[in-house]
């Protein structure tokens, strides 16, 4: 058994939001990379990531509004007693950063190419709409250069919180023996994690 065990799981709703979006996120943070990185993507291959990597990112804005939707009309279950009221305060932090991040992340995207000549494409279905006033400015370059930094600066921070997230996730699973990672795990990966785990 657990040394500290939890009956408070999150609804299946908020456990698909919850991968899917870690999922795509990571996926978008990769393909973001691999497209600046060197000559790793030349020609036709880039362009393709390019809008593949903006429609994914409206995707991403999407589910994070209905996901924060979703949390104020479901609200998560209460952290376990056993967790120090510090470590609580850090964790309610850390989520807020991130949901703010999963927001403000594509959204800035958003902003960047709806200062370029041409409408983006949604995977070649429909054009993405551009966000009004920028697309009208007389010095889009010049903003689409500030919005490219921030874009990029932006990656690193969701990495960084993305590995605290995980990281902490994982040091109550393996370390204290807890099951908060398992709220939020599907069932047949949480028999896996318990197996990884031992002494169960």
């Amino acid at each position: 058994m657990s040394m500290h065990t939890s009956s408070a799981h999150y609804n299946a709703v908020a456990k698909t939001l919850h991968w899917l979006m870690a999922l795509l996120i990571v996926g978008m943070l990769v393909l973001g990379l691999v497209m600046t990185t060197g000559n790793v993507l030349d020609g036709p291959g880039k362009s393709v990531a390019l809008q593949m990597h903006k429609s994914f990112g409206m995707i991403v804005l999407v589910l994070g509004l209905f996901r924060l939707a979703w949390r104020w009309l479901k609200p998560p279950p209460p952290f376990p007693t056993h967790m120090p009221r510090w470590e609580k305060f850090a964790a309610h932090v850390t989520h807020v950063i991130l949901y703010v991040l999963i927001l403000v992340m594509p959204l800035v995207g958003w902003m960047m190419i709806s200062t370029f000549p041409h409408n983006s494409s949604f995977f070649g279905l429909f054009p993405i709409p551009n966000v009004p006033f920028l697309h009208d400015l007389p010095n889009k370059k010049d903003i689409r250069e500030i919005l490219e930094n921030i874009h990029w600066s932006l990656a690193w921070v969701i990495v960084a919180f993305i590995a605290l997230h995980a990281g902490a996730a994982l040091k109550h699973h393996f370390i204290e023996r807890d099951d908060i990672l398992l709220g939020m795990t599907p069932k047949y990966l949480a028999r896996i994690l318990l197996c990884l785990r031992g002494g169960e």
